[in-house]
């Protein structure tokens, strides 16, 4: 089952992404990056983003105590 995340949070997880991806990217040794590097990065970033934020409970549920 996928779980559907609000516009928002997608627009906050991609921001996030495209964020740590250019830090990642400034702090590589050897200077300038090809662009598929970089592509790369920023997909795999944005995916372990989406699923982390995907695994967090809804702020609609019940604290379990």
């Amino acid at each position: 089952m996928e779980v559907q995340m609000s516009r928002e949070m997608d627009r906050m997880v991609f921001e996030k992404a495209v964020e740590v991806t250019a830090s990642a990217v400034r702090g590589t040794a050897g200077g300038t990056q090809p662009a598929s590097y970089v592509g790369d990065v920023f997909r795999e970033i944005h995916k372990a983003l989406k699923e982390a934020a995907e695994s967090m409970p809804s702020q609609e549920s019940k604290a379990g105590f």
